[in-house]
């Protein structure tokens, strides 16, 4: 059990880095296209510019949204199955083909 509970351990670290990583790089890229685009749009003439920084603003929101509501449900249950508190097999079929690829889109 203690060689379980290791796996488990480098098995969450690892998962919550990268997903720290992910994270963090997003929220980085977010913040220069922030700045370049206040750059962009000090004056009150550049409406367009302003009107797509705003809309890869929300873009970016939506990608780091949709990973977290995706990828996380997904690390849980392998948590859960790996500490063998519940069956998560038939799991691994309905995220891998429905909920995974939503990611990719």
């Amino acid at each position: 059990m203690i060689l379980r509970f290791s796996t488990f351990g480098w098995f969450c670290l690892s998962t919550f880095s990268a997903f720290a990583i992910i994270t963090t790089s997003y929220v980085i890229i977010t913040c220069i296209a922030v700045r370049s685009s206040k750059k962009l749009t000090q004056s009150k003439k550049n409406t367009a510019a302003r009107d797509r920084s705003r809309k890869m603003n929300r873009k970016i929101s939506i990608i780091i949204l949709t990973d977290f509501c995706c990828w996380v449900p997904f690390i849980v249950i392998c948590c859960l199955h790996t500490l063998q508190v519940l069956d998560a097999s038939p799991w691994y079929a309905f995220f891998s083909i429905v909920v995974l690829p939503i990611t990719q889109s």
